[in-house]
């Protein structure tokens, strides 16, 4: 075929080019029920999803409650250790659900601070030191930020004695606002039956960026009371 009859619009010469290859196609095809990966019928294709989703139903477990709303809202304050520090906050979580009297809802933990991040992970000795190394290569705090750049940048007007006083306390830490972006400062856990809804070896972590320092978590309770 030349390259004009394959661009152009089809004519009869090119038709007829075509044309066998079409025939032989259809001769070559095998009667009968196909065989292989595609041999299910639309009727068995649809009887096989129904199964799976039948699978999907039978192994969901659902709760629906009623009753008064309960709304508890209270801080959770630690003091953080140097550099990239993690902190298991379950407990003060634990104990803000059990204050609320909360059988079944949400509890919504967020980080105050913009060089903190809130996760949810295992707290084993050898991963968190894992996670240290890989925040650090993340973000190298030796890398030129230009939010490092103090003698560039002016403080709060009313802060006491102007811009110099305001860069003196300013720390150089960009690399510690960038992990907290990229690791995120907030969780929403369910709780069912007046516990949280976690894992075996899941809790709530508390990843100090920049330490030390006084942390604040705030922690939310939404849901309704138990019996």
């Amino acid at each position: 075929m030349s390259a004009t009859c394959a661009m152009a619009a089809p004519s009869a010469a090119c038709s007829e080019l075509r044309a066998p290859r079409r025939a032989t196609c259809a001769a070559s095809r095998p009667a009968g029920p196909r065989n292989g990966r595609f041999a299910h019928s639309p009727t068995t294709r649809r009887a096989s999803s129904r199964h799976r989703m039948s699978d999907v139903r039978a192994s969901s477990e659902s709760v629906v409650a009623s009753g008064p709303t309960t709304f508890l809202y209270k801080q959770v304050e630690l003091e953080t250790k140097f550099g990239i520090a993690l902190f298991d906050i379950t407990p003060q979580i634990r104990e803000a659900v059990k204050e609320a009297a909360v059988a079944h809802g949400t509890v919504h933990v967020v980080s105050r601070h913009t060089t903190t991040a809130v996760t949810i992970n295992e707290m084993e000795d050898r991963l968190i030191d894992d996670v240290r190394q890989w925040c650090l290569k993340m973000a190298p705090p030796t890398h030129p930020y230009l939010h490092n750049d103090i003698h560039l940048r002016d403080g709060p007007p009313d802060w006491p004695g102007g811009n110099e006083a305001w860069r003196a306390q300013e720390p150089i830490n960009a690399h510690s606002h960038l992990l907290s972006m990229m690791l995120g400062n907030t969780a929403s856990i369910p709780v069912v039956g007046g516990d949280l809804v976690i894992g075996t070896w899941q809790s709530v972590i508390l990843v100090e960026l920049d330490g030390p320092r006084t942390r604040t978590v705030g922690v939310q309770v939404v849901g309704v009371e138990g019996a």
